[in-house]
């Protein structure tokens, strides 16, 4: 099965969704980072949402107001931190209920990413803006990034090491190739490619090879056109390595993730579906509730 073509992917602009706590700040870290490597335009969101204050509607204007004032003081403590020097950047205060803005937020500001913050709890509120995360998790197509209390923290030049794709090797899962091929790219990570299956089904490991195989062809290719930059060599010196693992997705992929000290999970999902076909994102959620790195998800396109 061929790999998505093309194995670059232009990050223009970066959305971070906040709720002004600290809980927050480590998103907000990551997506200062993030946009201040590829020279993107940073958005800072945050949603009010009506219904949270259906008892109270007298009181959405009051609400309203301050939800401006803490984004305005939040632009402002990294102005004076200079966290913000060198990046272009929006401020956003919706009110509305998350799947009448999400989807249009990221289509209308052109998003190519975005970040969200996580709480590593386990339960209904799983992600650090509870039910508004979950949404946003379903109401927008383009690729989020979260961050976890247990990651560890973003200086002004993020930096990566190592790189774990898990995928399920189905098309839609490919789908994320570039920007595992970016991530290989532009910081010159080692990659380690994963499949978890119930049992190491001899076809798994051949799919996977092909895949890995094909990885491999698309690093060389990349090196091979760029003969003047000086990360060529680098390019070479990358080998993908592939691994076939049986048990349960969540379990395995942390496990390795922790073993093999990987700086970011890249996982391929299918169009509003979990890893691996089981029930809707419960497999993703686990791996992004107890990660002890940041996790890219990528959903594969609408069919």
């Amino acid at each position: 099965m061929p790999l998505p073509s093309n194995s670059s992917v232009a990050i223009r602009n970066v959305a971070v969704a906040t709720d002004f706590t600290s809980c927050s700040e480590h998103a907000v870290e990551h997506s200062l980072a993030v946009a201040r490597h590829f020279g993107a335009t940073l958005h800072f969101l945050h949603v009010l949402r009506p219904s949270k204050f259906a008892f109270v509607p007298e009181m959405m204007p009051a609400l309203a107001d301050a939800a401006d004032h803490d984004c305005d003081q939040l632009i402002d403590r990294l102005s004076r931190d200079h966290r913000l020097d060198g990046i272009d950047y929006r401020r956003c205060v919706e009110q509305g209920e998350v799947s009448e803005i999400a989807g249009d937020f990221v289509r209308d500001r052109h998003i190519d990413l975005l970040i969200l913050g996580t709480h590593g709890r386990g339960g209904l509120p799983r992600l650090l803006l509870g039910s508004v995360a979950q949404q946003m998790f379903h109401c927008v197509n383009c690729p989020v990034l979260t961050v976890g209390p247990r990651s560890p923290g973003a200086g002004p030049h993020l930096q990566l090491r190592r790189v774990l794709f898990s995928t399920d090797l189905s098309p839609d899962s490919l789908a994320a190739i570039p920007w595992v091929l970016t991530a290989v790219e532009q910081w010159h990570t080692e990659l380690d490619v994963l499949h978890v299956c119930k049992s190491g089904n001899p076809a798994h490991r051949a799919t996977m090879n092909a895949t890995v195989d094909q990885l491999q062809a698309e690093l060389d290719a990349d090196s091979s056109n760029n003969p003047a930059d000086d990360s060529a060599d680098h390019h070479e010196a990358t080998t993908p390595h592939g691994d076939v693992l049986a048990g349960k997705p969540a379990p395995c992929v942390l496990d390795f993730a922790g073993r093999h000290h990987e700086d970011l999970i890249v996982l391929g999902l299918k169009p509003h579906r979990a890893l691996y076909n089981g029930p809707l994102w419960s497999h993703a959620y686990e791996i992004v509730r107890q990660a002890q790195c940041p996790v890219l998800s990528i959903r594969g396109p609408q069919a």
